[in-house]
């Protein structure tokens, strides 16, 4: 097994390009950081812009199959810069933007997609950090240094391919675990418009109540400015954030912040079973509280009467979500207000058959938390192969 540098296992290093406005003639099709996945693939359903190129450039910086594409600019406190993804498209032509570069691997020295696994397994152990800089807010991978300064011990070609195709079959078994999970929440979702018709229309002509007086609808709490202070965190109390209510699915799990004494007393804590609306950063996305927390006044708390469900509510907003967000006022982010909530006029179904639908719900979810815990194996396995992999005890070379 022999060592190299990443850098002299490249034939190439390609920048990204923008160019101009489309004018339908010379434009072609580019890839951003938007199309990343964090899984390491192309994701092509989101929207893939055309750009004007001039034709010279657009060949010379057209993407091949086998390339790795490098995020160079953008990430977050949360997500570094240095995402990798993988171009398997054949047959059609593509660019990069330039926020991002091409990494065309010599197929003489190294398998294409064996580097690629390589560098996804350096981004997602952090190696990136410490080759970030930050210039006018965007974070930025110091590229030439990062690829000069990585070592990778290469095995035979016989056992990259191997290595290759173990991690390709895992990644085949988490994506049927997801595509399991997201056909249960679309069967979910039929269930709703079996039971309830469309929401939007009711077509079903079940009564109709402003949102405020099916239940009690307040904000919440965070008077203290700045909402950040250190002393008002890092104490005992879950504190939800839109991003908790965003990311939750039905019912929210988890936190990642908490509340000093000092941070709940100048907030209020709401009970396990509260719905929670956000009303700005991410609109009109509901979740339930599994356990009693604070949150901030960019949250609303809905509290049912006793012929509502919160998670019948909760599948209405679902449907009513897109419809919300398009009417938001714009200021600088999305937000909507109490008013507009509670004015909102919902159906109101009989609690019985309210209540079948929960029992429903219920029996899904928990096929769904096994699904999940499996998939959290998947992926817990498919990282200790990388690791395994490229620390060279996955087969003897």
């Amino acid at each position: 097994m022999s060592r190299f540098k990443v850098i002299d296992l490249l034939e190439n290093v390609v920048s990204g390009e923008w160019g101009q406005e489309p004018t339908g003639s010379n434009d072609v099709k580019v890839i951003r950081t938007t199309n990343f996945s964090n899984d390491g693939r192309l994701d092509l359903n989101k929207e893939i812009v055309f750009r004007n190129i001039e034709q010279q450039k657009a060949i010379e910086k057209k993407l091949n199959y086998g390339d790795i594409i490098i995020e160079k600019s953008g990430g977050s406190p949360e997500q570094p810069v240095g995402r990798v993804v993988y171009f398997d498209i054949k047959n059609d032509i593509y660019l990069c933007n330039n926020f991002t570069s091409i990494l065309r691997p010599d197929s003489n020295k190294v398998i294409n997609k064996y580097l690629f696994y390589y560098l996804f397994y350096k981004y997602k152990t952090k190696a990136v950090l410490k080759y970030q800089n930050k210039t006018t807010g965007i974070i930025n991978l110091k590229l030439d240094n990062y690829l000069k300064s990585l070592s990778i011990d290469l095995p035979s070609k016989e056992t990259q391919l191997k290595i290759v195709s173990i991690l390709d079959k895992t990644q085949e078994l988490i994506d049927k675990r997801k595509t399991q999970i997201e056909a249960l929440d679309q069967l979910t979702q039929s269930v709703f418009l079996e039971m309830f018709g469309d929401p939007v229309k009711n077509n079903k002509n079940w009564v109709m109540q402003k949102l405020s007086e099916t239940g009690e609808l307040k904000r919440g709490i965070s008077k203290y400015r700045p909402r950040n202070a250190p002393e008002l965190l890092n104490g005992p109390y879950p504190l939800i954030q839109t991003g908790d209510v965003a990311n939750s699915g039905i019912f929210i799990k988890k936190y990642n912040q908490t509340y000093s004494e000092l941070g709940l007393k100048q907030s209020k804590m709401w009970p396990k079973g509260t719905l929670c609306i956000t009303i700005a950063a991410n609109i009109a996305q509901t979740g339930i509280l599994t356990f009693d927390a604070c949150f901030p006044d960019s949250v609303v708390a809905y509290i049912p009467k006793n012929y509502m469900s919160n998670i019948y509510v909760h599948f209405w907003f679902t449907f009513l979500q897109r419809i919300i967000e398009a009417n938001a006022p714009e200021s600088a982010q999305k937000n909507i207000n109490l008013k507009i909530l509670s004015e909102l006029e919902i159906p109101v179904p009989p609690v019985e058959l309210q209540n079948k639908f929960v029992e429903i719900v219920e029996k899904i979810e928990s096929q769904k938390d096994l699904l999940q815990k499996s998939l959290e194996e998947l992926e817990n396995n498919f990282n200790s192969l990388m690791q395994r992999a490229f620390k060279g005890e996955l087969f003897n070379d």
